[in-house]
């Protein structure tokens, strides 16, 4: 998804994008820095389209090195139709698969029309077959995704952006992020005791995990750095909620807004996993929505983290 969170010593910026009939998530190119913006992404006429040539990593282990950029977005190199040595984020929060303007027009690439509605409007994308993109060991054939203005990231990032890598492509494959290391291993998961079933694989990735309490199913996603909650899928004391005057929510088209926090103890299934300070995106998710927030990753202490599509699992270190 796509999120900036911004906070004085902790910030993530988180890239998120769904696609089911009605997609819902976070917007990356217009994204919140500490909240999720919901958004309902409806491409006009298109198909299903799954991948029709899979790499080899399901039955071999293959690493690849990653930059960590703003702590918590892992850049790694790509090849996409002809155009090599492209920078895209992997994010597991995305779905589907995005390519910017420029990769676009290199590869005379022409789509039909996309709509993405975000809580500050409908914004037009292209929905385009893509072409053989590799990364690493992995390597696609002709997927649905969409083109994308990727400049609002790269200004804060200060690197050129070729894509972003989404679920539609990553789950052709089990893989590690070894955060130490900055190397993602794709292949075959060792078992772990600190492991929990994915309540859902497609068209998202989704975990049972309570906070202050209450249960909620939060989307895994590699591209935000902590928690996040919608407000109306919490529920919360005023008092036990503070604002953070050096953190805030942005977007490009709306500026900022102040960031609600609550410190509360967090556990998955197995296990807890400590005191955590939780965004609570002032937002309201969509009722028709299966999820309740955000599962980031960096700031949670993770030094390791493994989707294991073939027993579906998702473990730590």
């Amino acid at each position: 998804m796509k999120i900036i969170i911004g906070r004085q010593h902790w910030a993530f910026e988180e890239t998120h994008r769904r696609r089911f009939s009605r997609c819902f998530g976070i917007s990356r190119g217009r994204a919140l820095s500490t909240a999720a913006i919901l958004i309902a992404f409806t491409v006009a006429g298109s198909g299903s389209s799954a991948a029709k040539e899979i790499g080899s990593a399901k039955r071999q282990k293959t690493e690849i090195p990653f930059d960590l950029y703003n702590r918590n977005l892992v850049i790694v190199k790509a090849t996409v139709g002809s155009v090599k040595n492209v920078n895209f984020i992997l994010d597991t929060g995305t779905n589907p698969t995005a390519i910017n303007q420029v990769v676009a027009d290199s590869l005379n690439l022409r789509g039909k029309a996309a709509l993405l509605q975000t809580l500050n409007g409908t914004i037009q994308v292209q929905s385009v077959t893509l072409p053989r993109i590799e990364i690493g060991p992995l390597h696609v054939d002709s997927i649905t995704g969409v083109v994308e203005d990727l400049s609002f990231l790269e200004r804060k990032l200060g690197i050129h952006l070729g894509g972003i890598a989404g679920l539609d492509i990553l789950r052709s494959s089990s893989f590690a992020i070894d955060y130490r290391r900055k190397k993602i291993i794709f292949g075959p998961i060792a078992a772990s005791k600190k492991a929990v079933h994915f309540e859902t694989q497609i068209p998202y990735l989704s975990v049972k995990a309570k906070i202050a309490g209450q249960e909620v199913r939060l989307i895994v996603d590699s591209g935000t750095g902590g928690l996040l909650v919608y407000r109306n899928r919490l529920r919360t004391a005023p008092e036990e909620l503070h604002v953070d005057p050096n953190g805030s929510i942005y977007t490009p088209a709306s500026g900022g807004t102040h960031v609600r926090w609550l410190s509360s103890e967090v556990s998955l299934e197995s296990g807890g996993l400590g005191i955590r300070n939780v965004a609570i995106a002032d937002v309201d998710s969509d009722p028709q929505d299966d999820f309740d927030g955000l599962f980031g990753l960096v700031t949670m202490g993770f030094r390791r983290v493994s989707f294991d599509f073939e027993n579906g699992l998702f473990a730590w270190e």
